[in-house]
């Protein structure tokens, strides 16, 4: 049986073991970052549609306070008799 002599340094164990976590972590920190500034940006464009929907709303109701302000909404083709009467009938 082969036998030879293994010697570990304690303080470089622990180095070795520092960097390894933190070279570990990289990946995982690189994805999460790109995740949130997807979610930010998701958060904005619904943000934004929201905002769209609020403005259609509310010319939507200012449309309707003003077609509540009008009694008749109907033009009628005739405005009074008098005008009826001097139009002229083309025979002259």
């Amino acid at each position: 049986m082969p036998y030879f002599d293994l010697t570990l340094n304690i303080y470089i164990l622990g180095l070795l073991m520092i960097v390894s976590f933190f070279l570990g972590t990289l990946p995982r920190k690189k994805e999460l970052s790109k995740k949130q500034r997807k979610i930010i940006e998701l958060e904005r464009e619904l943000v934004s549609a929201y905002a769209e929907v609020l403005d259609s709303q509310r010319e939507y109701i200012q449309l309707e306070a003003k077609m509540k302000d009008i009694t008749n909404p109907v033009i009628p083709m005739k405005s009074n008799k008098l005008e009826e009467n001097n139009r002229p009938t083309g025979t002259d």
